[in-house]
């Protein structure tokens, strides 16, 4: 899978040129190489002599649109060439933006289960992890906490069972302007176990439900958390299988 971010090592001097040409291409010809890592797409930038900048390319929308990437080997990717729309950082009211959020877990039921929140999406309601924005001062291991119990509406006390990494992905604000999200992914229990939750209508949560982690894998349809809800699952599903053997001995 090709991820919704991709990075692109290249100068001050070229990026003005692919501005005024409307498009991302090196040379006449010649492919755009694409990194899904930040600091190897920054190892190629300070080959140039001048100016080092990396290029956040927003590669789900463009794919989306019809523009074709290829996978050469892990981690480098090729392009024809990349129109500028589709570069975050090269469009006005650029913004990076960080937040944090987390699977709920029991594992009181059997199988493992993680709860997800019902959000509002334009015409459509879909199932998500609790996320938000960090406030001034805060870390992502305290935001993703904050965010449950707010979106989902319950005062447990909370623990953090692991740091699944960051994911990051390209969005449009509603007034247009882009950017480029890192969100900070946690799981996390609580105790008591939350049966009754308030959801916070106000932010367009609509329901809050327990489902086994085989099934929510599935509910979770966001192109940047289909890896990571898999990750989520081998990690619960050894976890349980684990436990299982423990008690058999």
């Amino acid at each position: 899978m090709i991820p919704d971010i991709l990075y692109h090592g290249t100068s001050e001097r070229r990026v003005e040129r692919f501005r005024k040409a409307g498009f991302v291409q090196p040379g006449s010809g010649r492919q755009v190489f694409l990194s899904d890592s930040e600091s190897e797409a920054w190892k190629v930038a300070h080959r140039f002599s001048q100016g080092p900048e990396v290029l956040y390319i927003d590669a789900g929308r463009a794919r989306r649109t019809g523009l074709t990437i290829h996978r050469v080997r892990e981690g480098l990717y090729v392009a024809r060439q990349i129109p500028v729309r589709h570069v975050l950082n090269m469009r006005r009211g650029f913004r990076e933006q960080l937040s944090a959020g987390g699977l709920l877990v029991r594992r009181d039921q059997g199988e493992p289960q993680v709860a997800l929140v019902s959000c509002m999406r334009r015409s459509r309601a879909t199932w998500e992890i609790a996320k938000g924005k960090l406030e001034d001062s805060e870390t992502p291991e305290q935001a993703a906490m904050r965010e449950l119990q707010e979106e989902m509406g319950f005062t447990s006390s909370l623990h953090i069972t692991h740091n699944l990494g960051a994911v990051r992905y390209g969005f449009r604000t509603p007034e247009g302007e882009p950017r480029l999200k890192t969100l900070h992914v946690f799981l996390i229990e609580a105790d008591p176990i939350p049966e009754d939750f308030q959801p916070a209508a106000d932010e367009g949560i609509q329901e809050v439900r327990w489902f086994p982690i085989s099934q929510a894998q599935r509910m979770v349809t966001h192109t940047s958390l289909v890896p990571l809800m898999a990750q989520v699952r081998r990690l619960l599903e050894r976890e349980f299988l684990d436990a299982v053997e423990a008690e058999q001995q």
